[in-house]
């Protein structure tokens, strides 16, 4: 969030745990569309990709998988402006 507030890039992070999570989330696409574009993932989203799940999901995994759909969707939208880096194209944080 203070990355937002002082229009700074947030720095990338390397997952030690959890790409279980970022697969998930591929798998179900990480973004659905709407009327005015592109949307981050609902629970009835997450919720039908996980109805034919080989196991069980803990809720705070699917807020989280919400949380990082909202995330790429925001990456993207960031993306298309002339006076952004693509989040792909920054340089990690020192």
């Amino acid at each position: 969030m203070k990355h937002k507030k002082s229009k700074t890039p947030a720095p990338f992070v390397e997952l030690e745990a959890g790409n279980y999570l970022l697969e998930m989330l591929m798998e179900a696409g990480p973004f659905g569309s709407g009327d005015m574009g592109n949307r981050a993932l609902t629970w009835p989203d997450i919720t039908a990709y996980l109805t034919g799940y080989p196991c069980e999901v803990e809720h705070y995994e699917r807020a989280l998988l919400i949380k990082m759909s909202a995330a790429f969707v925001a990456g993207m939208d960031e993306g298309t402006s002339p006076f952004s880096i693509p989040p792909a194209d920054r340089k990690p944080a020192k």
